[in-house]
């Protein structure tokens, strides 16, 4: 009986699935056959799919969580809305600005931003951009945004698509758009003018007058670096205060756009009228803006060339290296013969005063007139010289030879193979009433060593400052094994027991932290040894920005030779 009723039920269930499939069949001819007839509908949008509905027990359990949420941190929503337009303020503002002022922007790679953001470098190479954004393409000298990899500005600079400085960042976007400066657009020239002023409170901070506020006083200082490039957040200018002159050493493409604009300041803030341009056309080429005189001869490669420390191959390759100068030779003010007069007649030389020595200087002379780093360093000299024989290699005008005279140095003799430069000195000497204590010769620095340590002559205190060396990084090596044998000779004439002050101006050199060490292997070239009593560089008037290192350039050693 148990069979029969499940055999039964199992043939009703298979006639039931046939004529289900049949049906189904059927039913899907008949709205193939109206889909075909009917004519085609009118498009639309089509909606976007809504997410399913959750149960009811499903939206009891998702409103209890929300609920247990909103418990845990009461107001949190509320808060965030309130922070999220605070914290796109800045970028809101900037945007303002743009749209008003219409200013390109300069867009960063990824990750580049924390560059100037936290580490608040002043330069922006070109490898840190990844695209510029606006029409017109801003030009060398333009003013432009900075912006991260979101178009989020995180500051404005001076652009120049030729330079491998690409901007200049002369504000941040909290400087620029925050306090009273509020939705104000960049103001080049203003900002030039604040620097500028401060700079020049700065050097009266350290007792170094100009102008009005030197008349009729007794300066210790008459010549003296006035604005330092990135120093003063004036990146591509330097300024020398030569006595009644001011002497500009430009190398940057916004500077020379901008001269006329920037002698206006300087006059203003000053009180002092000459205003003698020295374009540096070396780095100027690189801008890709030099002046007309480009194509003149490099006069003081040539002049540091006439003055170096070697003779025919031995250092010429360091002189006239292709390779130029990085950002340090804007520091140490490279200029080229490009001499400007912008306002009033300069004469040829004028007396200037350092640390109570009197120099007849040049604003048309090498580099910007005086080599005034090495202020510091010469006083030094001066308290050391008391009653000894002094030695001043490659000694330019004398300004190592007169501070010594000056310290009561009983003998003073100074080396230069430049004929204008050691004519000069003898000059200074007299000026000072030295002429009976400096006496100076012309010669190569280098065979007059070689023939001094020949002579066994040796000198209780000697002073070493070469011309540079290193012009770029690309030469240090070279440079270094240079250094080092001309170290060596330098210390073969120091007596057992005396003094050397040994210098470099090469920032490659400075920055490569490679000077003392390169000392220390000189001394075992030459069977002594040293002992570091000082260890300095420019003068406080060559202010530096501790983010960009590349601006220190002089390293001043004072060695005890035994």
């Amino acid at each position: 009986m148990l069979v029969s009723t499940l055999r039964l039920l199992r043939s009703g269930h298979s006639t039931v699935s046939t004529r289900l499939t049949r049906t189904r069949g059927a039913y899907v001819q008949r709205m193939q056959a109206v889909t075909a007839a009917a004519p085609p509908p009118a498009a639309s949008p089509r909606p976007r799919p809504s997410a399913p509905r959750p149960s009811g027990r499903g939206r009891q359990q998702r409103s209890t969580h929300q609920q247990r949420q909103q418990q845990k941190t009461p107001g949190k929503q509320d808060e965030q809305k309130k922070e999220a337009p605070q914290a796109a303020a800045p970028a809101a503002r900037a945007d303002t600005v743009l749209k008003e002022g219409q200013l390109p922007r300069v867009v960063l790679k990824g990750g580049k931003a924390k560059l100037f953001t936290e580490q608040q470098s002043p330069m922006v190479y070109s490898g840190a951009v990844d695209r510029v954004v606006g029409r017109p393409t801003p030009r060398a000298g333009d003013v432009v945004l900075v912006c991260d990899g979101s178009e989020a500005p995180i500051g404005w600079g001076v652009f120049n698509p030729e330079s491998m400085f690409r901007v200049r960042i002369m504000q941040t976007v909290d400087e620029m758009f925050g306090g009273a400066a509020l939705l104000q657009p960049p103001d080049l020239q203003h900002l030039v003018s604040t620097r500028i002023q401060q700079a020049v409170a700065l050097r009266r901070s350290l007792g170094l007058l100009c102008g009005p506020d030197a008349a009729g006083q007794a300066t210790a200082a008459s010549v003296f670096r006035l604005v330092n490039s990135e120093g003063d957040r004036l990146s591509g200018l330097i300024v020398d205060m030569l006595g009644e002159h001011l002497v500009v050493a430009s190398s940057a493409a916004w500077v020379e756009k901008h001269r006329d604009a920037i002698t206006a300041c300087l006059q203003q803030h000053t009180g002092l009228s000459s205003v003698v341009w020295r374009p540096a056309l070396d780095m100027l080429r690189e801008e890709g803006c030099a002046p007309e005189a480009a194509g003149e001869p490099d006069a003081d490669a040539a002049a540091e060339a006439e003055a170096g420390v070697a003779s025919s191959a031995a250092l010429d390759s360091a002189a006239t290296d292709a390779a130029t100068e990085t950002a340090s030779a804007s520091s140490s003010s490279s200029s080229s013969e490009a001499s400007v007069d912008c306002a009033g007649a300069a004469a040829s030389d004028t007396v200037v005063v350092e640390n109570g020595v009197k120099y007849a200087a040049s604003p048309y002379g090498q580099k910007t007139g005086f080599y005034c780093d090495q202020r510091p360093n010469r006083a030094a000299v001066r308290q050391l010289s008391s009653n000894l024989r002094v030695l001043d290699l490659c000694c330019y005008t004398g300004g190592f030879a007169l501070n010594a005279a000056a310290g009561g140095a009983t003998e003073v003799l100074g080396v230069d193979s430049s004929a204008s430069a050691v004519e000069m000195a003898a000059r200074n000497a007299a000026l000072n009433g030295h002429e009976g204590v400096c006496s100076f010769t012309r010669a190569d620095v280098t065979d007059f060593m070689k023939q001094a340590v020949a002579e066994k002559r040796r000198w209780d205190l000697v002073v070493f400052d070469p011309p540079k060396l290193a012009p770029s990084r690309k030469t240090l090596e070279k440079a270094s094994r240079k250094y080092r044998r001309l170290n060596g000779l330098a210390m073969s004439l120091v007596e057992p027991g005396g003094l050397l002050m040994t210098c470099s101006c090469s920032g490659a050199m400075s920055q490569s932290g490679e000077f003392l060490p390169m000392l220390q292997a000189a001394a075992k070239d030459v069977g002594r040894r040293v002992t570091v009593l000082r260890v300095a560089g420019a003068g406080p008037d060559h202010t530096e920005d501790p983010a960009y290192p590349e601006g220190y350039y002089l390293s001043n050693v004072l060695l005890r030779v035994l």
